[in-house]
């Protein structure tokens, strides 16, 4: 998973340089073509879970043997867990990118948070049954949940050092955003009011990101 370290540099320790290794031939293609079929798995995946799916009908449907499946992972559980793992460290990586470019610790938390709240957006009624229901995914969720709570404590925190935020509790502030953003994707906000999801969240924001803003 990526590291949080949001108001750090970012600067890396320079480590031995190293004589590029020869590859061998077409290994290019091979890891080129792998790549996409992650990229094909996750989205059945994330739509539709795992459990109703067989090897033989993912193959049929991506065109390619049960083999190259197979070289991915060596079941279609852990081809599930290798793209779930995929898109929470492409969602974490986004998100910490996205609060960098500002400078403005609102603009950083509403920046860090988006890629996360697009990313659970895509998740299928069944590919989320799929992830409470089996116990390494929903450790793996739980493991990107703390990281980015703790993430999103140092985007608070740091926005109160600079005199930006009032002198609020950093968790309990991160942990009222994401536990609103999980409880407006659980009631299917655009259902019961007026309001489409994504401007339930930018609500959400302004409630709690302005009250947050020392005037």
């Amino acid at each position: 998973m990526a590291k949080s370290n949001v108001i750090s540099s970012g600067r890396q320790k320079p480590g031995n340089t190293k004589a590029p290794v020869a590859k061998p031939p077409g290994s290019g293609r091979r890891s080129a073509r792998r790549k996409e079929l992650r990229v094909q798995l996750a989205t059945i995946f994330l739509r539709e879970g795992f459990r109703d799916l067989t090897i033989d009908s993912l193959a049929k449907r991506l065109g390619c043997s049960n083999r190259t499946l197979y070289a991915i992972a060596p079941s279609k559980e852990e081809m599930f867990l290798t793209v779930f793992s995929d898109g929470l460290e492409q969602t974490m990586r986004e998100g910490l990118e996205g609060a960098l470019a500002h400078q403005d610790p609102v603009k950083r938390v509403e920046e860090y948070l988006r890629p996360g709240v697009i990313y659970s957006r895509g998740l299928g009624t069944k590919a989320i049954e799929d992830i409470q229901s089996y116990l390494p995914a929903t450790q793996m969720l739980e493991r990107y949940r703390e990281e980015r709570m703790r993430a999103l404590e140092e985007i608070i925190a740091s926005g109160i050092k600079l005199g930006s935020f009032r002198a609020v509790h950093p968790h309990l502030v991160a942990e009222t955003l994401l536990a609103g953003i999980h409880r407006l994707q659980q009631l299917s906000i655009e259902e019961k009011s007026e309001l489409a999801f994504d401007e339930a969240v930018a609500e959400l924001y302004d409630l709690l990101l302005h009250g947050l803003v020392l005037t």
